[in-house]
């Protein structure tokens, strides 16, 4: 099983687990809601949202997780209009920038 949390200002959210699959499909979002003034206070500290997907083994238990991959956001391209973190998750898998 494949899982995708983030951290930022403090706070981790994750996903729940999807199939290991060529093409994963992740159903949520991870969004915080951060105000006009905050989103510039964060873009001028050059805060970054890191992105990790990682790979679960179910038969084997809770301690099987395996870190597969991650992206960093960088927050000063970030909009304040609502963007879907979906795509950037998306980009994650099929980019050669996923290390």
């Amino acid at each position: 099983m494949l899982t995708v949390e983030a951290k930022f200002d403090g706070q981790m959210m994750m996903t729940d687990p999807v199939a290991h699959v060529e093409n994963p499909n992740f159903t949520q979002e991870l969004a915080w809601p951060v105000v006009g003034k905050a989103l510039h206070q964060h873009k001028m500290q050059r805060s970054a949202v890191k992105v990790i997907v990682s790979s679960t083994d179910v038969n084997a238990g809770p301690g099987s997780r395996e870190d597969i991959g991650y992206v960093v956001l960088n927050l000063r391209t970030a909009q304040r209009e609502k963007v879907s973190v979906l795509n950037c998750i998306h980009c994650a898998f099929t980019c050669d920038h996923l290390l």
